[in-house]
């Protein structure tokens, strides 16, 4: 199945057209027959050969209701556009046109109507004219077929020509993530709540749970139809009628989507807005956001801080949380004036708080011209990760409105459920590289830098610590930094004493010497001694010292010696307590009870119970 909107100025023949092509009647209220005249969009379809099932949406044409024709084409990704050949181009079919492009729709059809109300030369004049209002525009190229509902003339070419649009146009595209914007909503009796739309995304299995946006009212689906027909599955570019449980009429409305999987609705998006001809986006102005079927009031923040009469990226704040994601067309109406002013694309759906002041002609060239493509999947994580540097997994799937698990990102580095710009990779690999190097060269007596500096440094950059270890891990692979005892090193580094250094280095180990196994604080002494934190971290690391318990630290002579007494008081066979210990060393339990716990956790002592033996 493929879903057409027609398009085209009020009294072109829209709905006369629909009802010739498919022999049922698409408007639907009363008012609306009476009239003569479309009010809401109507809905009918019809077999083409070799293209199987269109479903045609029919859109009112006056300019008073434009919100609800966007509301039926929002969704849509094929036109079939009406112009009257005895009246020809007019305003509401400039604004339809401007609308399709803003939309991003490109595949489509002309239908030249009325064509029994006009000569060959009138007929030639009137296509001319069209051609040159398509002419730069996505459907330039389109066929144009002269029809008549009257006599009949044309509508097999039409029908043959819009086969040919639907068979060119490539599938629908399944991310999996379903998502269908409600046009209409309505309750049957015995089934309760039901509604429809044009279903994007993914598929929609019957049972299956999904959720209302805005408000995340759960929700199962218990029935379905395609075209008034029961089914089981409705796939991606499907007009659908969901019956839903678990939720009443009045708790959903047009505009409203109903989703399926991962979604985050936003009221603050990035987007990529074109100002149609004349038209001025600002901060001024009272301005309306039509996205699916979705219409909200919103307020305008040019990136530059200039109003736009030129393309630019725009901050939109909403009055109303939408599911949106990278990509989504949006339209962008004047509400005083009723006018359709500009829309264009959204580039990141949670951009975060709006950059202080405004943002450089440069910084938005870097994030956010050039744009990669967005139809890819890739493209639209590359476009995140501009802004982000990094972005987790689950997080860039509801953004991007497709689960990137298994996704291919050539470029895109993947570390443990992060993705990481592979130039922000680049820039924190040095800036740790760096980090070590400063280290060095401002406390040289270090051995090594411990690897908690190194993840401050980072910090400072938003690198995630879940990304931080792989990061330095891959820099020790590339030989830049080694890895040893105590943290990393820039290879071949050599720590180095000052003079200072050196000689309360020679203080230190004396006095401790002395104290033996009964040494003062170890800060203490460094006071007295004037040595400073550096320097006893390198006599710790390169074990000159030993630490033995909070504070306290050891001579490696003095830790030697004790040793040696207790080999000369107890053989390896005889065991021994920690009194008899204490008794050797001539030390008090304060002090002997950390000093054997420090021998057993080197094995130089085995522990059974309340006895000891030393291997």
């Amino acid at each position: 199945m493929r879903v057409v909107c027609t398009a085209g100025h009020v009294d072109h023949g829209k709905t006369s057209l629909v009802q010739a092509l498919t022999g049922q009647q698409p408007d639907r209220l009363a008012e609306e027959q009476a009239r003569g005249l479309t009010i809401e969009p109507g809905f009918a379809w019809t077999d083409l050969d070799g293209a199987g099932t269109v479903a045609l949406v029919d859109l009112p044409g006056h300019e008073r209701f434009v919100p609800n024709m966007l509301a039926g084409a929002g969704p849509v990704r094929a036109a079939l556009l009406v112009v009257a050949a005895d009246e020809g181009w007019m305003p509401q079919t400039e604004e339809h046109l401007s609308i399709l492009r803003l939309l991003g729709i490109e595949a489509g059809v002309v239908a030249l109507t009325r064509r029994d109300l006009v000569d060959e030369e009138t007929l030639e004049v009137a296509g001319l004219l069209v051609a040159d209002h398509l002419e730069g525009t996505p459907l330039a190229d389109v066929e144009v077929v002269a029809t008549s509902t009257v006599t009949g003339e044309g509508l097999d070419d039409l029908r043959a020509a819009l086969a040919r649009m639907v068979a060119a146009m490539p599938d629908p595209e399944d991310r999996g993530r379903p998502r269908l914007w409600v046009d209409r909503r309505f309750t049957v009796r015995g089934a309760g709540t039901v509604v429809t739309g044009t279903l994007t995304g993914g598929a929609v299995r019957l049972g299956d749970q999904m959720a209302v946006q805005p408000g995340g009212a759960d929700v199962r689906v218990r029935g379905m139809q395609s075209l008034e027909a029961d089914v089981d599955v409705a796939q991606p570019g499907w007009r659908v009628a969901l019956n839903l449980g678990g939720i009443d009429l009045d708790d959903v409305e047009r505009g409203d989507a109903v989703v399926g999987g991962s979604w985050q609705p936003t009221t603050e998006v990035d987007a990529w807005c074109t100002p149609l001809d004349g038209a001025l986006l600002g901060r001024r102005g009272a301005w309306r956001v039509h996205v699916g079927t979705a219409s909200t009031p919103a307020a305008l923040h040019p990136l530059t801080g200039t109003d736009l009469t030129v393309p630019g990226a725009v901050r939109i704040t909403l009055d109303a949380p939408l599911p949106l994601v990278v990509g989504d067309r949006l339209v962008l109406r004047e509400a005083g004036r009723g006018a359709t002013v500009g829309g264009g694309m959204v580039l990141d759906p949670a951009p975060g708080p709006r950059p202080r002041g405004r943002m450089s002609r440069q910084q938005v060239i870097e994030a956010y011209e050039d744009l990669p493509d967005l139809r890819e999947v890739a493209g639209r994580v590359a476009l995140l990760l501009r802004r982000r540097d990094v972005l987790d997994v689950a997080t860039a799937s509801a953004m991007c409105g497709q689960d990137v698990g298994e996704a291919a990102l050539p470029g895109v580095e993947r570390v443990r459920g992060w993705l990481v710009d592979p130039q922000a990779w680049v820039t924190w690999s040095s800036l740790a590289v760096r980090a070590v190097q400063r280290t060095h060269q401002a406390r040289p007596a270090l051995s090594a830098v411990d690897l908690a500096e190194v993840r401050r440094m980072l910090r400072l950059a938003d690198c995630p610590d879940e990304v931080m270890e792989p990061i330095l891990g891959r820099i020790v692979e590339e030989g830049r930094l080694d890895r040893v005892p105590g943290g990393l090193v820039v290879p071949g580094h050599e720590p180095r004493l000052t003079v200072a250094q050196q000689a309360a280095r020679t203080a230190l180990l004396e006095r401790l010497d002395e104290a033996g196994v009964a040494p003062p604080p170890l800060a203490e002494v460094a006071a007295a001694v004037e040595a400073d934190e550096d320097l006893l971290a390198a006599l710790l690391a390169d074990g000159q010292l030993v630490g033995v318990a909070a504070g306290v630290a050891l001579t490696a002579t003095a830790v030697a010696e004790a040793v040696a007494t207790l080999r000369a008081h107890h053989p390896p066979t005889t065991p021994f307590t920690a009194a008899q210990a204490r008794e050797a060393w001539g030390t008090t339990r304060k002090h002997a009870l950390p000093l054997l716990e420090l021998l057993d956790a080197r094995g130089v002592t085995v522990r059974d119970g309340d006895l000891r033996r030393l291997t």
